[in-house]
């Protein structure tokens, strides 16, 4: 296992960086995930705006303790059990239940398929992230 791929299964959360569909600006968000075979798998609130960008601009920078990849996303309704189930693996059932359970469980599954690594990310201090479980 190369070490990327260590620190994807090993980390509980990363920042996603997306363009906005509107604005065409980036937006950063920092979101839990879970890493399967070179493919990242999220679980988005049906209003939150960065899967939205995605599905517009499927092109995305990841960034994961500071190692910065690009990767194509995509919705993958169809994943979404699956996309449960890789969570409560790695979160644990009771923590994906008080997050997920509920009226929270209507979520969209997307899949983001790795690219190269793009290098270090830059320190952005001083910027804005929206947070999103």
């Amino acid at each position: 296992m190369s070490t990327s791929e260590l620190v994807l299964e090993e980390t509980p959360y990363l920042n996603l960086t997306t363009r906005g569909r509107k604005t065409g600006l980036k937006h950063d968000v920092e979101l839990w995930f879970a890493f399967e075979d070179g493919r990242l798998y999220f679980l988005a609130h049906e209003s939150s705006h960065w899967w939205k960008n995605v599905v517009k601009t499927p092109r995305v920078e990841v960034e994961v303790s500071e190692i910065l990849f690009e990767g194509t996303g995509r919705l993958v309704p169809e994943k979404r059990e699956h996309t449960f189930e890789l969570f409560r693996g790695k979160y644990g059932r009771d923590q994906v239940e008080r997050w997920y359970g509920g009226e929270r469980s209507k979520r969209k599954a997307v899949e983001i398929q790795l690219g190269r690594v793009l290098g270090k990310k830059p320190s952005g201090k001083g910027s804005l992230i929206e947070i999103a479980i």
